[in-house]
């Protein structure tokens, strides 16, 4: 099931950790302050790519917030990039496994 909403993100599950989130969208400061900056300009949300892996990163040592919930209150998220975003977090989790099992 996939609810695509207006809603206010829970952050129940991540209250107690250690995640920075933007006072004004409820998202991950990083990505927050990327989808600010790219807004700027005005344009078409339709044509906005997912932000690199660096955005993701939270404080909280593997934790990630993706999805709808990653762009809080922000109205410009797109199926499209909530899959980037789980591929960039996929890849960069494999990457890690591979570099912690070499000798």
């Amino acid at each position: 099931m996939v609810a695509l909403v207006g809603y206010r993100p829970a952050s129940e599950l991540s209250r107690e950790l250690q995640v920075h989130l933007c006072y004004a969208s409820e998202g991950p400061m990083k990505l927050a302050a990327s989808l600010l900056a790219a807004s700027a300009g005005g344009g078409d949300c339709m044509s906005q790519a997912a932000p690199g892996v660096g955005t993701l990163l939270t404080p909280e040592p593997n934790f990630f917030v993706l999805g709808s919930k990653s762009y809080g209150r922000n109205p410009s998220f797109l199926l499209r990039v909530g899959f980037a975003q789980a591929a960039l977090v996929a890849g960069l989790l494999a990457k890690t496994a591979v570099a912690q099992s070499a000798p």
